[in-house]
């Protein structure tokens, strides 16, 4: 299975989160701006548009924070939902984000993270076991296909994206 490009853009939610904060907070500087001056005039002076330039590189800055308490809550879980959480041990995957992109394995464990949410211990040899480098978010993992049903690893269970 070759992953679409929305796997790929949803395997980064933090980047899709401030992407929708920076939109939100740019959209409101263009809005309080145009409320003094019209749109056309601002872009037919050069000054004027350099001064919206500038003004919305700091809103696009801050549109990380914004997103991130504005829009991760709900842009994580359908990320994870859209790339094939929840998963179960015994699942194939492949890994869309970080050194490992492309490599496939399969599910060893599912337990809860540091955040509540579900993490996946990938099949990667015992090297990386060894490391904790085996350990992914839901979201970075696209379902090859699945597991064996009822299958569980060190007696855990399938974890939802939500928690």
């Amino acid at each position: 299975m070759r992953p679409t490009t929305l796997n790929k853009v949803c395997a980064r939610p933090v980047a899709v989160s401030w992407f929708l904060g920076a939109c939100g907070l740019d959209a409101t500087i263009v809005v309080l701006l145009s409320k003094e001056v019209s749109v056309s005039s601002i872009t037919s002076d050069w000054r004027a548009s350099l001064f919206l330039v500038l003004a919305l590189i700091p809103g696009t800055l801050l549109g990380y924070f914004a997103g991130m308490f504005t829009c991760w809550p709900f842009v994580r879980p359908i990320c994870s939902r859209f790339n094939g959480a929840p998963f179960r041990v015994g699942d194939q995957v492949m890994i869309l984000s970080g050194p490992l992109s492309g490599g496939s394995a399969e599910v060893e464990d599912i337990t809860p993270g540091q955040g509540g949410w579900g993490v996946v211990w990938l099949d990667l040899g015992p090297e990386r076991r060894r490391r904790f480098s085996n350990i992914f978010e839901q979201y970075s993992l696209l379902k090859i296909s699945r597991g064996e049903p009822g299958g569980a690893a060190h007696g855990s269970q399938s974890v939802r994206p939500g928690g």
